[in-house]
């Protein structure tokens, strides 16, 4: 038994030093702040937006405020899609907010470390990442509308409604036989090795969601081939099934833009926060 007190608290000694190496290699932009922002479990972000109390955006010291307002509002946009000031679907918002869901942004990408300490302090919320050098750039293609679109995927509508949006291969969701089908026979392909099914599934149903609407910037690759809402229609009907169905209200009404009116529905905290 002392043998293995040995080992296991030798083993306990290096995750410790392990730990704090990562946290003493961390840059400044990933480091406790002076002004952390009062709502977040980590002391790195010093600026936050609450989108209909449903979705919350961190951004670190690398990232301005003028980008965390943009992400705001294009996630205000996928909520109230029809831009009447209202949450379009009340039991999605609901559901957002059990999950905790939350976006975390940095300057241009979070170091493994950077990382590992969000990872460490946001246990239990669902999170998606964006960098503020893909939002609002206009060199760039504006990723913010993605990202935000998959934490409301993977935190919303999946949690709702399982058997018609899960990306899990065991569920054989709707949605997923839906991209399964337009893999096997070409309509849609992503050769990223480090996506699994799960991934490719919510890859497409953005994408799908970009042909439905005519976002164009989102459709200059090949992954996906259907790019306009007739062809979608004429090779995977199904889809319109989904994305027309009475049972929830999905966004059909417009492409978010980040131009969102009703700003009363965004609460923003840090220095320079500007006025709900």
């Amino acid at each position: 038994m002392k043998t293995v007190k040995k080992v296991l608290g030798g083993i306990f000694l290096l995750l410790l030093g392990s730990i704090a190496y990562l946290f003493l290699t961390l840059s400044d932009e990933f480091k406790d702040q002076d002004n952390p922002v009062s709502n977040s479990p980590s002391k790195m972000f010093d600026k936050s937006a609450i989108v209909f109390d449903a979705i919350t955006i961190y951004g670190t010291n690398g990232v301005t405020m003028e980008k965390l307002v943009h992400a705001a509002h294009v996630a205000a946009q996928w909520l109230d899609n029809d831009e009447n000031g209202q949450v379009d679907d009340k039991t999605l918002r609901q559901t957002l907010e059990d999950n905790k869901a939350t976006v975390v942004m940095s300057k241009d990408g979070f170091s493994g470390a950077g990382m590992a300490k969000v990872m460490a302090s946001f246990s239990g919320y669902a999170l998606q990442d964006l960098y503020a050098e893909e939002t609002n750039n206009p060199t760039r293609r504006d990723a913010s509308q993605e990202e935000i679109h998959h934490i409301v995927l993977n935190a919303g509508w999946q949690k709702m409604l399982p058997a018609i949006f899960s990306e899990h291969k065991s569920d054989n969701s709707k949605l997923y036989r839906i991209w399964k089908y337009a893999n096997d026979n070409g309509y849609y392909s992503y050769d990223d090795p480090t996506c699994n099914d799960g991934c490719k599934t919510t890859e497409f149903f953005y994408l799908a969601t970009a042909a439905y609407l005519d976002s164009q910037a989102d459709l200059f690759l090949d992954e996906m081939r259907l790019k306009t809402v007739d062809v979608l229609k004429e090779h995977i009907p199904e889809i319109f099934e989904i994305f027309e169905s009475n049972e929830y209200v999905y966004p059909l009404h417009k492409w978010p833009d980040g131009q969102y009116t009703f700003r009363h529905n965004i609460k923003y905290l840090g220095e320079n926060a500007p006025e709900s």
